[in-house]
């Protein structure tokens, strides 16, 4: 996934392109892990001091709701967003916060749901491990 596509794929939307929502972009695209809306707002900042983390929510929301942007979410209400490169599931350190992501799917777990509930219409899933990593278990 590079900037450019997704840049036109927001314009084709009528979306401005403002150069806080493209450094937005830009730092998701760079980031080798989910990020949370603050440390994606840090990283923003270095380069647009004044931009709020409301900037970033929004920016988030309008990502997620044209299917750019995944969310995982913590047990404790906490979020990490990522941009969706491809169809992936991750790990969650309950100690530091870390996330790993794998790139196969449980699928036989969606089967078994989709056959024991036939009137249910999937249109997606996700799947998270919470647990503790080889740091945090020692």
């Amino acid at each position: 996934m590079k900037i450019g596509g997704i840049l036109a794929g927001l314009k084709d939307k009528g979306l401005k392109l403002t150069p806080q929502r493209q450094q937005i972009v830009r730092v998701l695209l760079r980031a080798k892990e989910p990020l949370s809306a603050k440390e994606i707002g840090e990283q923003v900042n270095r380069r647009f001091p004044n931009v709020g983390l409301g900037t970033v929510y929004r920016t988030i929301d309008t990502l997620k709701e044209l299917g750019l942007v995944s969310e995982i979410i913590f047990p404790d209400g906490g979020k990490r967003f990522e941009l969706r490169r491809e169809h992936r599931h991750h790990l969650i350190c309950l100690g530091c916060g870390r996330v790993v992501s794998f790139p196969f799917c449980p699928d036989d777990c969606v089967m078994r749901v989709a056959a024991t509930n036939p009137d249910f219409e999937i249109h997606g899933h996700s799947f998270a491990v919470y647990g503790y990593c080889g740091k945090c278990r020692k």
